[in-house]
């Protein structure tokens, strides 16, 4: 319970803050454009408001509609997150409470693989950030991919990628840090199911899958 509890407040006060740095930022916005208005600088209020134009579109669809309250959250800090760097993120979630999996597991599972996600996509032009997070459900399997654009991962690196320790940070290649993901591997194995990863030099896709009918952790 100590673990959740330290989670969630992890979490909240992420998204909170990321709420507070959005305000703080449209406040700004606001006084620029009327103070360009007041100049009768009409052309330049205008392109001024097309650059807002994609943090206006995130603020209006900030909303997911997650059955699982914890994974909510963790989704719409991630989301801000993932923003605050100009990422292009989509998240599709299935309406299922994914209650096979304790809470505290879920979010670790998934809060380890998009924040790696998130490092390896700001490697590239803003122009080329990409993120997809899917968590699918059906009668026998729970299904989550987290997929990013990024550097390559090596065929050399994939093979060690899930050892205790391994990091592929110091070559500065995909990003994605070995410790986490063995984190990750040795949760989803507890629960008898399995991760994968897959790595082209357009995106990499960290998939993982656990059977319904499998171990409670």
């Amino acid at each position: 319970m100590g673990d959740t509890e330290d989670t969630y407040q992890s979490e909240f006060q992420s998204l909170i803050a990321s709420v507070r740095s959005l305000r703080h930022d449209f406040s700004n916005h606001i006084q620029v454009i009327h103070g360009l208005l007041k100049l009768e600088e009409n052309a330049k209020a205008l392109e001024y408001l097309t650059g807002l134009s994609k943090e206006v579109h995130s603020i209006e669809s900030m909303k997911l509609d997650v059955i699982h309250p914890g994974l909510s959250v963790l989704l719409e800090t991630k989301r801000l997150s993932a923003q605050n760097y100009n990422i292009d993120i989509e998240i599709d979630v299935s309406q299922e409470s994914f209650n096979r999996i304790k809470t505290i597991d879920l979010i670790k599972l998934l809060s380890n693989v998009i924040d790696n996600a998130i490092e390896a996509t700001i490697e590239l032009p803003e122009q080329e950030r990409r993120m997809n997070i899917a968590c699918k459900a059906d009668d026998e399997k729970y299904t989550f991919m987290v997929t990013n654009t990024g550097p390559m991962i090596s065929e050399l690196d994939l093979e060690n990628i899930f050892a205790s320790g391994f990091s592929t940070k110091k070559a500065q290649k995909g990003k994605v840090r070995g410790q986490g993901l063995f984190i990750v591997k040795d949760l989803v194995k507890r629960y008898d199911g399995e991760i994968h990863v897959q790595s082209s030099e357009k995106e990499t896709t960290v998939t993982m899958i656990i059977p319904v009918n499998g171990k409670m952790g």
